[in-house]
């Protein structure tokens, strides 16, 4: 039965009003009498003899529990013939259905610290003896108190585990979308459980919608809707953490609640440091919201508590008038744009304004000279682009001139003057002494490493502008921005180590084996000038040396033919590296520069060769993948060299091998596959992070749309994040100076 207003229960509680009510029990607001205190009194409307043991043996732990982010367990009783009673402290504030009522979509920071609070509160739950079970988790049962501390309340559901146990007495709490799918049945639920409720609040508060039901999720009738459909302003990585969290199966969430507490704080630079910290807060309610739900103005009390339907928005009033702000980049160019500005690339008008926000995006020191003024003065006169060897190979120029002058001439080309022998017919099993300077100290990844820093930069090539142009992909701002727009098309990004420059091939226009007309291009990020390097017309595949001071790039003879090159970026000398008559390609260094890798057919197949950082060196085989072909490698700080893997017109993977397969023979050698899911592939062009945590590559998993994809370096996580309907490719990761 309902309790009436000022009905007296067990003698010493007085009730004042109904807080909820649901089929199985009720939440009051009363006043102790024997104190003079408000308390909430949890109602339970089971009255087994099993239930009635359970139910004293669970209260009495409950009872004991203290912690900053629960309420105190006072009093437990029951009445026969009638129900169940807990009785713990009254948490006056608002709960956060009130408070998305009130606001609508939650900031990412609060959302953040109150998953965090909740995440400790159900830690030490989850780790008393016996462990203690939520079960009910939703945005009614956290509130925020007058001092911006956020309770986890209504114990009235929660469960002791012992062992390995079934639930077989009590009430299982299933609010559709909020329930994790176990709940629904007779499997066991454990924490894990409530992590899953956990992460479909968090959803709730920063969509304004419910996520799709568990159950129907684990019976294939539906599927989550990706968090950012939602709100495309979320940041990616949290959204990252908070479907993990939402995973059907148990074994693929977060394992435990202080694992869901570190990534969380971990996917925003403004939250990391609350790591450590015993106690967060998040901005209290105002005193008249306060005021206002004491009075049951703005209290919701139903007959039975029903939840919202999927996609419908949980709440219709205003939205947050506070939200993220974007990069300034990224806001001037779409204003620039709007304003029908218009930029090709090189030569722009007013190149020299954007060229300071593309530094303050990629975090470089400004040029000194460069002014925020935007001055458009068109240009119809083109202007050659002539090459005067310096130390940093920056020209003004101010159109692009695709086409290198016939009157230019170009450096020499330095090759070994001795006979080269023919090449061996078959493949042989050399033996590769010690490499000296490539010893590396393998590191691990760290832990919840769910998503690269914000300060991280991808260039890509992509269709979507009409033609092959570079784009830039910042991950702060989780968009991207054009970068060329060059008559032609241009690809293969490739940056500086210093991150400065902008290595390039034009002209593109698909993503092409050999490109036969390409030249290589290099653009300052400081000031947007671009030079043509002195290289002649079918040269592509740009690769900055570690140190900044020389570039390898590959050069087609005809369309089976092609050489690797050396360019010297001070006096402009190029040297030829390696390869005669078959197809070379590829070119990848070391981390410390003193070698090479890259892809040749000199025996049947595609096959990756090393070779030191010397002009006409030994190369010598590094994989050894039987009729599989491989393609671009790139050599990460911890000793891996990742590479494209696949038959001849099947469907390509990543592979890995580490440098100790350098020199080994057939018989030892070993490659593994990055990721073992095979839903990702195909997986081409990979390029690791700065740090070698990450992998960006291309991907089109559902056979059409090519798009650029993380993964983590140890296979474990796959993000994707580019998702335009035209084709993404070249990925290029700019370089980070690690501390």
């Amino acid at each position: 039965m309902t309790l009436e207003h000022d009905y007296l229960l067990n003698g010493r509680y007085r009730i004042v009003e109904t807080l909820g009510q649901g089929g199985m029990g009720a939440v009051y607001q009363a006043i102790d009498e024997n104190l003079g205190l408000e308390v909430a009194v949890k109602e339970n409307f089971y009255t087994t003899d099993e239930y009635s043991r359970q139910f004293r043996r669970e209260a009495t732990i409950l009872a004991s529990s203290r912690h900053t982010n629960l309420p105190r367990v006072s009093d437990h009783f029951e009445i026969e013939g009638q129900g169940q009673y807990l009785v713990m402290d009254y948490i006056e504030g608002e709960d956060l259905r009130q408070r998305m009522d009130r606001l609508g979509v939650l900031s990412e920071e609060e959302v953040i610290v109150t998953g965090a609070a909740i995440c400790d509160a159900l830690h030490y739950l989850h780790t008393r003896k016996p462990p203690i079970l939520h079960r009910d988790l939703k945005p009614g049962n956290i509130k925020i108190d007058p001092e911006g501390v956020v309770y986890l309340v209504d114990f009235g559901l929660a469960k002791i585990v012992k062992g390995s146990q079934v639930t077989t007495t009590g009430a299982r709490a299933m609010t559709p979308g909020y329930s994790s799918p176990e709940q629904y049945g007779t499997k066991r639920t454990d924490a894990r459980s409530d992590v899953y409720s956990l992460g479909a609040t968090l959803y709730a508060t920063l969509t304004n919608t419910i996520p799709e039901d568990g159950l129907a999720r684990a019976m294939e009738q539906a599927d989550l809707t990706p968090i950012r459909k939602h709100n495309p302003k979320l940041s990616r990585r949290l959204a990252v953490v908070i479907e993990k969290a939402l995973a059907v199966f148990p074994e693929d969430r977060y394992q435990t609640a202080e694992e869901f507490k570190e990534a969380l704080l971990q996917a925003s630079t403004s939250t990391r440091n609350l790591q450590h910290t015993d106690e967060m807060t998040v901005e209290p309610p105002p005193e008249e919201v306060i005021e206002e739900i004491a009075r049951g103005k703005k209290r919701r009390v139903k007959g039975a508590i029903e939840p919202e339907m999927k996609g419908e928005p949980i709440s219709r009033s205003r939205r947050r008038k506070k939200q993220r702000r974007k990069r300034i980049f990224w806001m001037f160019f779409v204003l620039f744009l709007g304003a029908g500005g218009s930029w090709y690339g090189f030569g722009m008008p007013g190149k020299e304004s954007l060229s300071e926000l593309i530094l303050l995006a990629l975090n470089l020191t400004p040029n000194p000279t460069a002014t925020m003024e935007i001055v458009v003065t068109p240009t119809s006169e083109p202007t050659e682009i002539e090459l005067t060897p310096t130390d940093t190979l920056i020209h003004h120029t101010a159109t692009f001139t695709p086409v290198l002058p016939t009157d230019t001439p170009l450096p020499p080309i330095e090759e070994p003057t001795q006979e080269t022998a023919e090449e061996p017919t078959e493949i042989p099993t050399p033996t590769l002494p010690p490499i000296p300077g490539m010893s590396i100290t393998p590191t691990t990844t760290p832990e919840n490493f769910e998503y690269p820093r914000d300060d991280e930069v991808i260039a890509f090539a992509s269709h979507r502008s009409g033609s092959v142009q570079i784009w830039l992909y910042s991950f702060a701002d989780e968009s991207s921005v054009q970068l060329t727009d060059i008559e032609g098309g241009a690809c293969q990004p490739a940056w500086s180590p210093d991150g400065r420059r902008l290595a390039f091939i034009s002209p593109c226009r698909r993503n092409q084996l050999i490109y036969l007309d390409a030249r290589i291009y290099v653009m300052s990020l400081e000031t947007l000038d671009t030079v043509m390097l002195p290289v002649e017309e079918g040269s592509f595949d740009p690769a900055w040396s570690p140190d900044g001071n020389t570039i390898l790039f590959t050069r087609a003879e005809d369309v089976y033919r092609s050489r690797i090159y050396r360019l010297d970026m001070g006096d402009g000398s190029i040297q030829w590296m390696s390869g005669r008559e078959k197809f070379n390609a590829d070119p990848e260094w070391s981390p410390d520069g003193s070698h090479i890798v890259f892809v040749s057919t000199r025996f049947t197949g595609f096959y990756i060769y090393i070779m030191p950082n010397e002009p006409g060196a030994e190369a010598l085989i590094l994989t050894r993948s039987g009729n599989k072909n491989n393609y671009n490698p790139t050599w990460s700080v911890m000793g891996d060299i990742v590479f494209s893997q696949g038959k001849t017109g099947g469907i390509e993977s990543l592979v890995k091998v580490t440098e100790n397969m350098i020199g080994v023979d057939a018989f030892e050698y070993e490659e593994f596959r990055v990721n073992v899911d095979l839903n990702t592939v195909p997986e081409v062009d990979p390029d690791f992070s700065t740090d070698g945590f990450w992998l960006a590559f291309e991907g089109w998993p559902d056979g059409s749309n090519h798009d650029i994809y993380l993964m983590r370096a140890d296979g474990k996580l796959v993000i994707r994040i580019t998702t335009h309907s035209a084709i993404d490719f070249d990925p290029a990761w700019m370089p980070l100076i690690l501390e």
